[in-house]
């Protein structure tokens, strides 16, 4: 009763996060504090390569301890679909064989613009322009090991390969969700949800929004400042105990310094669309799904 019956697998910055607090909210279904402890990768691909994850297995059946009473019990780790024959060794190993997953796919372009922005915003190895970035961004993984698989803006998206896997292990414990419908229409997609999961449907707030993007710093050295762990972060936690007003001191600062992100490049995303092509047009045949506004 410690471990997960539920994963949110991924893809990374589709839709996930907020999946995760709408489902955090349902009375039948347990989410984890740590919504991405990436326990079943981590040793496989670097313990050093993601941030507040976890690689000792008591630490990560404590994420579970109080979900018992709970029918299920989830965590959405955005990476365990990129790397999909170890998440697949290792749920097969730990969890229950009719553990649940949920697959959330985004048109791979805007995915891998959106990941690029989130990296930058979040992590200082990040100071190249998107389009460079992408163009060394599978040769600086490998050479560094510390760096975080969300800078393989370009791998993430070839989908094709990592869903058919999924699929083939563990076929009707496998629900798919496409960002497009999931933002169109979040109260019909969380209906499927629960009909996928077989519990009573439930009215969340779907008005709150999270992980939201469309941003970006105008001061590398301020950025560096709200992301370092260094002692003026601890002094500040020190002198404003509370969380709710560390909150909004922190949304203050973020709105002041920062600006709307650019739009991508249309050669960039001619480029990229060239890319995909083909991997879009197998995930199609493999998920039965139209996804042609993808190839637009």
């Amino acid at each position: 009763m410690n471990f997960p019956n539920l994963l949110i697998v991924g893809a990374a910055k589709s839709g996930t996060t907020s999946l995760f607090n709408y489902l955090s909210q349902h009375p039948d279904i347990f989410m984890s504090s740590n919504k991405e402890p990436h326990f079943l990768i981590n040793k496989e691909i670097g313990s050093g390569r993601i941030p507040n994850g976890i690689n000792d297995l008591e630490k990560y059946t404590e994420l579970f301890k109080d979900g018992g009473s709970f029918k299920f019990r989830g965590e959405a780790s955005t990476m365990y679909l990129q790397f999909a024959d170890a998440s697949i060794k290792n749920i097969k190993k730990y969890l229950c064989s009719k553990t649940k997953i949920i697959i959330m796919l985004r048109n791979p372009i805007d995915r891998a613009f959106s990941g690029y922005h989130h990296v930058r915003r979040f992590n200082k190895i990040e100071n190249l322009s998107f389009e460079d970035a992408i163009d060394i961004c599978e040769e600086r993984y490998t050479k560094n090991l510390n760096i975080t698989p969300a800078s393989r803006y370009l791998n993430i998206g070839l989908y094709s390969k990592m869903v058919s896997k999924y699929l083939n292990e563990f076929k009707e414990n496998v629900h798919i969700i496409i960002y497009d419908d999931f933002i169109l229409d979040t109260n019909s997609e969380l209906q499927k949800v629960y009909n996928f999961l077989s519990v009573e449907d439930f009215e969340v707030n779907i008005k709150e929004r999270f992980m939201v993007g469309g941003w970006q710093w105008n001061n590398a050295i301020l950025k560096n400042i709200f992301l370092s762990k260094g002692i003026l972060k601890r002094f500040i936690k020190f002198v404003l105990a509370s969380s709710t007003l560390r909150g909004f001191i922190k949304n203050v600062f973020i709105n002041s310094q920062t600006s709307d992100t650019d739009a991508m490049q249309t050669s960039t995303r001619k480029n990229l669309l060239k890319f995909y092509h083909d991997d879009i047009i197998k995930l199609s045949e493999i998920v039965s799904l139209d996804l042609k506004k993808w190839l637009k």
